[in-house]
């Protein structure tokens, strides 16, 4: 008798607590933060020949000039002027647009609207020139600086998304750039790349 009543409590036991953990709400994993990747001393036209270079953000990788007539590059620098693989001129899906007064370490998700491609080389989707986009030009010191809060979001030649921050002009990223003596257009910038499709860039 005692073990017949032992076994329906142990029954009745298992049983409440298979209904507890059917009625415990799931909770989703928490989402990963992207990694962010600095790209050092990336060389833009520094011996003044015209010629871009073009990088992929999903590689993390320089693209060959020689296929810069394709959709496996995403961004493209050429001194001060940067072009996205897209629009009627370009190749790919690319799109970009220019967020000010942002932190980059906290934005999380891109816009839905307000993206630009690149519709000539006179109306670039970041537009070139001095408090325009991303740097502003002091004529006296002749030094580029990127202007603080400024953070590029990159719709890729494959349609993902990506946010973008450039923090120097020059080799080495000196904190006080000398304008006359330190070499220019030497790219240091950051990025997270999302590769799931999603504007989620955190």
């Amino acid at each position: 008798m005692k073990r017949a009543f032992l076994f329906i409590l142990i029954s009745l036991f298992i049983a409440s607590c298979g209904e507890d953990e059917k009625n415990d709400p799931i909770t989703p994993p928490a989402p990963v933060d992207l990694p962010v990747r600095t790209i050092a001393n990336l060389q833009a036209d520094t011996l003044n020949t015209g010629r871009f270079t073009f990088f992929s953000l999903r590689d993390s990788a320089i693209v060959p000039n020689s296929d810069s007539a394709t959709s496996r590059w995403d961004i493209a620098f050429r001194a001060t002027t940067v072009i996205i693989n897209g629009g009627a001129i370009r190749f790919g899906q690319g799109g970009a647009m220019v967020l000010t007064g942002a932190d980059f370490n906290a934005l999380e998700t891109l816009p839905e609207a307000g993206w630009r491609v690149d519709s000539s080389a006179a109306n670039l989707a970041i537009p070139v020139g001095s408090d325009r986009a991303w740097y502003n030009y002091n004529q006296a010191t002749n030094v580029i600086t990127p202007i603080p809060g400024v953070v590029l979001g990159i719709r890729t030649a494959d349609g993902r998304f990506a946010k973008l921050q450039i923090l120097s002009y020059y080799l080495n990223a000196p904190a006080n750039p000398n304008g006359f003596a330190d070499r220019a257009r030497v790219y240091t910038f950051r990025y997270a790349f999302q590769p799931n499709g999603s504007r989620r860039v955190k």
